[in-house]
Parts: structure tokens; sequence; C-alpha cells
């Protein structure tokens, strides 16, 4: 990976999180319920046109599909972080088993195969 496409990639990434987070603080949903409150009585008041439910459709049909990528995008970045630390923690921890650094990554088989074998000692 080029430098250029590093700091870009970051720099995109940072703005994700960026509206991750503005998007769920609770001011957020504050101007949610009066832009909604908003929107519905201007349409009480103006008549629900089929235009004007269109465009209902329309507006949150795009800030849903946009939003489900920041939030993956985000989600993503989150549990990379979370199994970076734990197989830190597996490493630096004596007794604790190298096979369980980067499980997430083995096929499920041999995951479940990984899960029956911790509970069956757990059990002993």
């Amino acid at each position: 990976m080029q430098p250029d496409e590093a700091g870009a990639r970051s720099a995109i990434s940072t703005a994700a999180r960026r509206v991750v987070d503005l998007t769920g603080s609770a001011w957020a949903a504050v101007a949610a319920v009066i832009l909604s409150t908003a929107w519905l009585v201007v349409g009480v008041v103006g008549g629900f046109t089929h235009q004007w439910i269109a465009v209902l459709h329309a507006v949150t049909g795009v800030f849903t599909f946009i939003m489900v990528f920041f939030v993956q995008h985000a989600t993503g970045r989150e549990s990379r972080a979370v199994l970076l630390k734990l197989d830190e923690l597996v490493r630096a921890t004596s007794g604790a088993r190298d096979e369980l650094i980067a499980a997430e990554r083995q096929p499920l088989h041999e995951q479940e195969r990984l899960e029956q074998r911790l509970r069956a000692e757990a059990r002993d």
C-alpha cells in the first residue's frame, strides 16, 4: 500500500467513525425526532400527497443505505481492535493456548471443534 493511499484510507476511516459517533449521539436522536415531527406536521397540514410520501421513502432509503456502510465499517474496525487485544492477552498469558490466537479466521468446523474441546475440558 502506498503512503498516500494509507493516509487517504485513514482519513476516510476517521471520517466514517466521526459520522457514526455523531449519528449515534443523543443530540442526533433529538434532531431526528424534531425532523420527523416537523415532517409529519407539514404532511398533515399540506396533505400527504403521493409526491410527499415518495420523497420520504427516497430520503429515508438513501440515508439508511449510506448508514449501513458507516456502521459496518465502524463495527469491523472495533471488532478488529478487540480481537488484536485478545490475541495479545493470549500470547502474554502463560498456560494459554496459542491455537486460540486468530480463531476467528479459522473455518467454522475448526472453531466448533475447539469450542467442543474447551467445553469438555471445562467439565472435567
